[in-house]
């Protein structure tokens, strides 16, 4: 049951992920998702682009062996997907612990208020 002190106190969330990033900063948790999911995507396609590049100019350019980089890059992508993945399940659920704190706080509060006001009518 809500009561009109526990609504004023309730405060709106900033829901953009750069409102996010400037609120709580960037943590390990949020640069390895960025990095993750930013290198799974970036990957596969210069990956794509050195194996193309190989395909017209041979394996042997300009000293550097571009299939292997290629081929290195294309199979980088799954790990690097996965581990982004993996932060951003660490990032909502630090979230969901602090969601539940918070709510645990304001029911201690609601029912401290509660006991306050029931010793006032015993009065």
């Amino acid at each position: 049951m809500t009561n009109e002190t526990s609504l004023s106190e309730t405060k709106l969330i900033r829901r953009g992920v750069g409102e996010q990033m400037r609120v709580h900063g960037w943590t390990w948790r949020s640069s390895g998702a960025v990095f993750g999911l930013g290198g799974g995507i970036i990957a596969p396609v210069l990956g794509s682009v050195f194996t193309a590049i190989t395909w017209f100019t041979g394996p042997e350019w300009h000293g550097m062996s571009l299939h292997r980089y290629g081929t290195v890059l294309l199979f980088l992508t799954i790990p690097l997907l996965i581990f982004g993945a993996h932060c951003l399940d660490l990032m909502d659920r630090q979230a969901a612990k602090a969601r539940k704190s918070r709510r645990n706080q304001n029911l201690e509060k609601e029912e401290h208020s509660r006991t306050e006001h029931n010793d006032l009518e015993r009065d």
